[in-house]
């Protein structure tokens, strides 16, 4: 199959010009490939997360504790916190700021935070003012759970994407760039084509830090792009100089 000689070909670099070659279906089918597998730790997450709903609502819908929400801030029965133990992890109620690492959901004094997320105020769930008014949210929100994962899971996958289509152009521009300069034969629109699978490794790199968090992750990713593009700089055919008769 083609698409598995173009995967191939990035061991081989003195190649990596006939990616000028590679059918358009498969560029956009490695862009989607990449952007699917930076969006699936979160999307996978998420899923997590919208599990652990469903099992808040159905299991343990009973040790929900008795809150209130007024003026946009939870209030418990005699100030006590309430942490609620599910499959992956837990669920708690609190008035304080922050709950437990090990928490899917928190319910704090004035936001809710879902694991991987950034905490939302009680101001945008107008609707949920008590124990009762959010079982009925969450109940009718759970009941559509595999609908709103494939709407965020689709989201997370355009957003990859598209921060992929910049990365793309914007080294594809400086690759083309810096080969005139050398006088290599370059056209910007064969180093799209090329750029799209010298991005894989980089990529990979990407993932494993978003699974295994470590800061060195990408700034060394950003090391693998431009290495690679320097050794598909050095492959390029050079431009010969033309003699000049008198």
């Amino acid at each position: 199959m083609k698409y598995q000689l173009a995967l191939a070909r990035l061991f081989k670099p003195n190649k990596y010009a006939l990616y000028r070659t590679t059918p358009l279906r498969y560029i956009f089918l490695h862009l989607l490939i990449l952007s699917t597998l930076l969006a699936a730790p979160a999307a996978s997450q998420f899923l997590q997360s919208m599990t652990s709903l469903s099992q808040l609502i159905a299991d343990k819908s009973e040790d929900i504790p008795d809150f209130t929400i007024k003026n946009a801030q939870l209030h418990l029965p005699s100030h006590q916190e309430k942490v609620i133990h599910l499959t992956y992890g837990t669920v708690t109620f609190t008035e304080n700021d922050a709950g437990l690492a090990s928490d899917q959901f928190t319910f704090s004094k004035h936001h809710i935070m879902i694991k991987g997320i950034d905490p939302i105020s009680y101001h945008n769930f107008s609707t949920i003012t008590d124990r009762a008014s959010m079982l009925d949210a969450l109940t009718t929100f759970s009941s559509s759970i595999y609908f709103y994962f494939g709407l965020i899971a689709f989201t997370l996958v355009m957003i990859q994407f598209f921060i992929i289509l910049i990365k793309l152009a914007s080294v594809s521009l400086a690759a083309h760039m810096a080969a005139v300069a050398f006088r290599r034969k370059s056209r910007y629109m064969n180093w799209l084509k090329i750029t799209t699978f010298l991005l894989t490794p980089a990529v990979l790199m990407q993932y494993t830090g978003l699974l295994v968090p470590n800061t060195l992750t990408y700034p060394l990713s950003w090391c693998i792009i431009i290495l690679l593009t320097c050794l598909a700089i050095y492959h390029l055919p050079v431009i010969k100089k033309t003699r000049q008769t008198n």
